[in-house]
């Protein structure tokens, strides 16, 4: 109030001495008229500032909720679509086995009440005839013919759904009780057969969860709102008639800047959000895959002469496995940014290795060449993230020659002393380094495409298929080395990327194949279990081939059992973790119940961090217990075996591989 009383005062202050100076009605009025229009003035922007960014908060949210909306539809259908073949495939097991509809369904009511996701996310099957066969939270609708149903609005969504399912899939949207809430909500179902059969499967969404999201969204571009228009309202009366436009025309642009921003955020979240949810199965099924080809190559290796052709194929097929597993855990580290693993690489034998595969998938338009001035350059890297920056950039190079006649790739190694002046300029430290150059003759880029030539998700060529990745992750592989990279081009004349990467001095490179004939065996008994036959039966195999006794399961219920009936046979369990009827974690529990000195491997092809059924940690610091990571290793679990078998003193406190 004092404050107040003494602006007033200064305000009457000054009046007085106007008045006093000029006493002239004329100035006065003057004085009014341009207070009056400062204030209409501020009022015009200030309602001119308001409706704009109501119409920018109106399109945003619509845009948001065409985004999400059709988000969610592709993740639905996605979903369906990858629960129907893993069903079909089950379903196609048992009737190959002579079992008929009853063990089908029984199947069925066996495993879709543990699909979950989410709170209010499950499966329910019904077959053609419109009968229901398991719905999770509604038990009694089971052996119900269900055809007639209609929800609070007349809607038949049983007969659509089944009608959608026979005619290849689709959705429907109708009323259903949400678990737990006794009024009902609108709800967007997709349904689809399951292949070979006559039952289709249907899950949804509810869309009130995607109002809930909206209208947070709402309110945060409400709570901008309000503090855009008091700033702008404060600085436009305070701010001299001059300086009111500028000053206004600013902040518009700085408010609306982040709101543009925000929807760009929005989309790459729902996008980065779909690739986190089927990165990990996809990772974990691959794994899997991938660790079947390797166990079953090491086999195959072990029963061929050494001169024959044959063994230099499955050399080959090995190789190409352990890069397999490789992609793999990038995979995992590329959503945790997780440092590679790194060893000394020989730069000019990876660019040969390159070439080769640079050369078959070249047209024959274009002519590559290769010039490799220093041999044996040793860097500290991951060969195949060397191997991702050679392919990124040939790859770039070939998109660009495209539409030029004759065009010619050109790949340079050599190694480059940086002085003190020269990696100042390149914001690098003073050493040698590797040089690699990729050089081509197409189209070449303008200067502002070369500003933005390594941004996440920027490209010229969306029509063709371009992501905007491959370039960007090539920077940070480049950074994460402690190297650098430049682009040089014209328009017209092509483009030139250089690669410097730090040498690594008296290292030798690693040799990626173990020497097979040197694996530890021994004679004890292991009890194997796994949901994955092939996985199962090649590492089964593999450690008979090495001496033990080797007794296989695909479930966990059954290895359980048959570890009961006589606990003190087995002297290792070698387990996965994610499997039907119970985790491989609460069976070696049970295991340990019995006999608590039991050695235990358990392995995974989900991140610990992401996997729903975490490790427990009693059992992760307990002796005698290891975690590996799939895909692995055969060396590194023969080598573990023999670890735990042979121990003679608890286990360390964390022993985790992979």
């Amino acid at each position: 109030m004092t404050e107040q009383l003494a602006t007033h005062t200064s305000w009457r202050q000054m009046l007085k001495a106007l008045f006093s100076c000029h006493r002239d009605h004329e100035v006065v009025s003057r004085i009014a008229l341009l207070l009056l229009f400062l204030i209409l003035f501020a009022t015009g922007i200030s309602v001119v500032y308001s409706y704009y960014l109501n119409k920018a908060h109106d399109e945003s949210l619509g845009a948001a909720h065409e985004e999400m909306l059709k988000h969610y539809r592709h993740t639905l259908q996605v979903s369906v679509q990858s629960m129907t073949m893993s069903l079909g495939e089950t379903l196609k097991a048992i009737r190959d086995q002579g079992g008929g509809e009853p063990e089908m369904e029984s199947a069925l009511r066996r495993i879709i009440p543990r699909v979950h996701y989410e709170d209010s996310g499950y499966y329910f099957v019904y077959n053609t005839q419109g009968v229901n066969v398991v719905h999770p939270f509604h038990p009694e609708f089971q052996g119900q013919y269900r055809l007639g149903v209609a929800d609070p609005e007349g809607t038949h969504y049983i007969a659509q759904l089944t009608e959608k399912s026979l005619a290849g899939g689709g959705f429907s949207t109708y009323r259903f009780f949400k678990p737990g809430e006794p009024v009902p909500s609108s709800k967007l179902v997709y349904a689809q057969l399951i292949p070979g059969t006559e039952y289709w499967v249907g899950t949804g969404i509810y869309l009130d969860d995607i109002a809930q999201e909206l209208q947070h969204i709402s309110n945060s571009f409400k709570r901008i709102h309000r503090k855009a228009i008091i700033t702008v309202g404060t600085g436009v009366a305070v701010i001299l008639v001059c300086f009111v436009i500028p000053v206004s025309l600013v902040m518009i642009n700085s408010i609306l800047k982040p709101w543009r921003q925000m929807e760009r955020e929005l989309r790459h979240a729902q996008k980065m959000e779909a690739i986190g949810i089927f990165a990990g199965g996809i990772a974990h099924d691959f794994g899997n895959v991938i660790g079947a080809i390797s166990s079953c190559t090491e086999l195959a290796l072990f029963d061929t002469d050494k001169t024959s052709p044959v063994y230099e194929d499955l050399l080959h097929v090995l190789k190409a496995a352990k890069r397999g597993k490789s992609l793999v855990k990038r995979i995992k580290e590329f959503s945790h940014q997780a440092d590679a693993s790194r060893q000394s690489v020989d730069m000019a034998r990876m660019v040969k290795e390159c070439m080769h595969l640079v050369r078959s998938i070249m047209p024959a338009t274009i002519q590559v060449r290769e010039h490799i001035k220093a041999e044996h350059v040793q860097v500290m890297a991951d060969p195949d993230q060397i191997l991702q920056i050679l392919m990124n950039l040939c790859t770039n190079a070939e998109q660009a020659m495209r539409f030029v006649k004759n065009g010619v790739l050109t790949v340079e190694l050599d190694t480059v002393e940086l002085g003190e002046v020269e990696a100042r300029r390149q914001a690098l430290k003073p050493d040698l380094y590797a040089r690699l150059a990729v050089s081509d003759t197409g189209i070449g880029m303008k200067p502002v495409v070369l500003k933005r030539i390594f941004e996440p998700f920027y490209t010229t060529r969306k029509k063709s298929g371009g992501t905007g990745l491959g370039l960007s992750m090539t920077k940070s592989i480049v950074k994460l080395y402690g190297g650098g990279i430049d682009v040089q081009s014209v328009p017209g004349k092509g483009a030139s990327f250089t690669v410097l990467i730090p040498c690594e001095h008296h290292m030798e490179e690693l040799d990626a194949l173990e020497n097979l004939q040197d694996l530890p065996g021994g004679t004890e008994s292991i009890l194997v279990v796994d949901d994955d036959h092939d996985l199962l039966g090649s590492l089964s195999k593999l450690l008979r081939r090495l001496g033990y006794t080797v007794e296989s399961r695909s479930r966990s219920k059954e290895a359980l059992t048959l570890f009961k009936e006589n606990p003190q046979r087995f002297d290792l369990v070698f387990t996965d973790q994610l499997m039907p009827d119970m985790t491989g974690s609460e069976m070696v529990y049970e295991m340990r119940a019995v006999q608590p000195n039991l050695p235990v491997i358990l392995c995974s092809g989900f991140d610990g961090r992401i996997l729903q059924h975490r490790i427990p940690k009693d059992l992760a610091s307990s002796a005698g217990f290891l975690f590996f990571r799939k895909p692995f290793d055969s060396a590194e679990i023969c080598r573990a075996i023999r670890t735990l078998l042979e121990r003679e003193s608890p286990w360390p406190t964390e022993a985790t591989h992979g």
